[in-house]
């Protein structure tokens, strides 16, 4: 008789890179936000302050469209029989959808700060606004995976989403 490999299931938080670098951690987002509220007022630092806000704004989309191609990838297997949910799986999980749901209100933030830059450089406006709307993206896809795991996100701004 030949060998029987019988493929098991395998958890289902296999699928993404663990753990997950936070936002603040890839991208000097806190120190760009510090930088521009304290310079603003002076015009001969805006274009500065403009290049410094298009970096973190590039840097937040990249991070962000790779949250949701991850999230995309778990929402599309986590019905498959080749991975299985187990509690420990949804305490990671569930930490992974806290700090994308953090990490876009930390942008949120930062992008509320930016705004008069963004009146003036269409460039960072239009890099802010992709930015934004793959945050709001992560945040559903976040919200839609934790329904199916049956687990909770917060949806609340906390005192320590820089920190976490």
């Amino acid at each position: 008789m030949g060998n029987l490999c019988i493929k098991l299931p395998r958890p289902i938080e296999t699928l993404l890179s663990f753990p997950r670098v936070r936002l603040i951690d890839r991208v000097p987002i806190v120190e760009a936000q510090q930088y521009v509220t304290r310079f603003l007022d002076r015009t001969e630092y805006r274009p500065r302050l403009v290049q410094q806000a298009l970096k973190v704004s590039d840097g937040s989309a990249c991070q962000f469209s790779t949250d949701d191609k991850g999230l995309s990838t778990l929402l599309h297997e986590m019905g498959s029989a080749e991975y299985v949910v187990t509690k420990r799986s949804k305490q990671v999980v569930e930490e992974m959808l806290n700090g994308i749901c953090a990490d876009g209100r930390v942008f949120k933030e930062f992008e509320d700060r930016i705004q008069p830059l963004c009146q003036i450089s269409p460039p960072l406006r239009q890099v802010s606004n992709f930015a934004d709307s793959l945050a709001d993206k992560t945040k559903e896809e976040s919200l839609d995976v934790a329904r199916a795991l049956l687990i909770q996100v917060p949806t609340q701004d906390d005192k320590r989403r820089l920190t976490d």
